[in-house]
Order: C-alpha cells, then sequence, then structure tokens
C-alpha cells in the first residue's frame, strides 16, 4: 500500500484532464463538485524529487474558494482566497500562474521548476485555463 502524504483531499485524476504543457509543467482546469461545493479546479503538477506531484491547485469553489501547496506531497492546511479582496477566484488564481508562478513554486518546495517558467508562455498558458475554467462553469 503506497504511503498517504500531502492534504489528504481527492486527488485529481490526470488521466481524465486535458493538460496544458509549459517546459516542464503540466496544467489542467476541471469542473468539481466536493459535498456542497462545486466550481473550476486549476492544477498545476510536475516533477518534485523524482515523483510527478501536484504542486498547486487552486480550487475555485462557490462557496469558499481556496489553494493548496504541494496538494500531493506537504501536509499543510488549505489557504483561502477573500474574495472580497481579490473578485472572482478563477480570474485571481489564472493571474498568479500568469504572473507569480516561480515564486508560488518556491513556496511549494518546487523552486527548480522555476528556470523552465517562460514568462510569455506561462502568460498564455494562464489565458487558455481562464477561458477554459470559464466555458466549464458556464
Amino acid at each position: 500500500m503506497e504511503e498517504r502524504r500531502g492534504f489528504g483531499g481527492q486527488p485529481a485524476e490526470r488521466e481524465s484532464l486535458d493538460m496544458l504543457h509549459v517546459g516542464e509543467l503540466g496544467f489542467a482546469v476541471e469542473y468539481r463538485h466536493v459535498g456542497e461545493e462545486r466550481g473550476p479546479s486549476v492544477h498545476v503538477f510536475g516533477e518534485v524529487e523524482g515523483r510527478e506531484e501536484e504542486i498547486l491547485r487552486f480550487d475555485c469553489f462557490d462557496r469558499t474558494p481556496h489553494y493548496h501547496y504541494g496538494f500531493s506531497y506537504i501536509s499543510e492546511p488549505q489557504t483561502l482566497i477573500d474574495t472580497a479582496a481579490v473578485g472572482d477566484p478563477l480570474e485571481w488564481a489564472c493571474e498568479r500562474i500568469g504572473t507569480r508562478l516561480p515564486a508560488l513554486l518556491e513556496r511549494a518546495k518546487a523552486g527548480h521548476l522555476a528556470a523552465a517558467c517562460d514568462p510569455d508562455a506561462l502568460r498564455d498558458v494562464a489565458a487558455e485555463l481562464l477561458a477554459r475554467g470559464r466555458a466549464l462553469a458556464a
């Protein structure tokens, strides 16, 4: 039996996701129903210590939007997204990917992947994730 690691929530089913790639990173968005919550979840995947991991997850849910650092390998509580301060959580999450991903990777103990983050490619993938997420939520 594989060791339980990370946050302990529902892992992403990567096989069912339509992945986008920038360098060594994979990105996807899906619409999820978790209990009373629903909304788009944005995922960032990459290799950490020789294992493919979910590095970041932004759960842009309608009631309690939040995000996770090192979802599949760091046991850490979720961080709430304050919609009064940031507005639309999906737009905010995609903007973070497009403009702040290297810092987020550092915080998620995956800083070694930051060097492969081409700023133009990240802005493009962030825009595509936002468009896909909005289409899923429509």
